[in-house]
């Protein structure tokens, strides 16, 4: 056993909270957008003027940042202003690896605390990065599990066509086009390996949005020639839920998390979820 791994099996044994600790770091993560470890420089005080000072508000000295949404302009060194989750919880000096939400974006950064872990903590001093990593892979495979169980078919295969969808008029009102229409278009997907739901061979109609819309922002798109692992469901979206494939109706299904589409080498990965207890 590597010295590291026995030190931290030692902190586990010694503390029986430990895998309390790792459960509540989950949700953590869970809840959390922004993540790093900082020490707290000032209490009752704001870096940022668009926020008024309070008894929850502290400054805390950027550390290392774990996790943040690309956009967000932090880096060590720089000052937050976090909002505690309880007044009086962040002391002067104290350094913690902070789980916030972003709040405010202006001339800095501002956050609101979900919650914080001590730095002295033998995990989070010595593995921070990869103690949040762990608990990030866990909410997601989490969720991903959660979502491939309310699919109605996962395959792995590649895209073979794409074609502007046809769907049946609804019979009480009249379809009205605005700027927000997702220009609805159909992938055929050849099925390579029926993971769920369907056999290899299928062929499998999939609508997707082809706008470029706001409105549909973040939506999986799909192209000729594309490989992957699709998490499928029946079609609810558009009121048609029948197309037409070689003659014959069949059902269309959608894909309109971005978890539904994955690498194709994620098909291992999903096989696993759905084996799993």
């Amino acid at each position: 056993m590597h010295i590291r791994s026995a030190m931290l099996l030692a902190v586990a044994l010694s503390f029986p909270g430990a895998a309390v600790a790792q459960m509540s770091r989950a949700a953590l993560v869970k809840q959390s957008d922004i993540i790093f470890i900082g020490t707290v420089t000032q209490v009752g005080a704001v870096a940022v003027p668009e926020v008024p000072p309070s008894e929850r508000t502290v400054v805390v000295r950027v550390d290392q940042v774990i996790e943040k949404p690309a956009p967000v302009a932090l880096t060590a060194g720089d000052s937050v202003t976090v909002e505690a989750a309880r007044a009086g919880s962040l002391k002067a000096g104290i350094q913690a690896t902070f789980y916030t939400t972003g709040w405010i974006f202006g001339r800095g950064v501002a956050v609101r605390e979900v919650g914080h872990e001590p730095g002295q903590s033998p995990v989070v001093a010595a593995d921070a990065r990869e103690a949040v990593a762990r608990a990030r892979a866990l909410v997601n495979d989490a969720d991903l599990k959660a979502h491939i169980q309310r699919a109605a078919m996962v395959v792995a295969g590649r895209v073979e066509q794409v074609r502007p969808a046809e769907l049946a008029a609804a019979p009480t009102r009249p379809r009205r086009i605005t700027e927000h229409d997702p220009d609805w278009q159909e992938a055929i997907i050849q099925v390579e390996d029926g993971i769920k739901g369907a056999k290899a061979g299928e062929q499998v109609v999939v609508r997707f949005p082809g706008s470029r819309d706001v409105a549909w922002v973040g939506t999986p798109r799909f192209a000729v020639g594309q490989e992957g692992t699709f998490v499928l469901h029946k079609d609810s979206t558009t009121g048609s839920p029948l197309t037409m494939l070689a003659g014959q109706a069949v059902p269309a299904y959608t894909a309109l998390h971005q978890v539904d589409v994955l690498s194709k080498q994620d098909a291992t990965r999903v096989r696993a979820l759905i084996k799993k207890p």
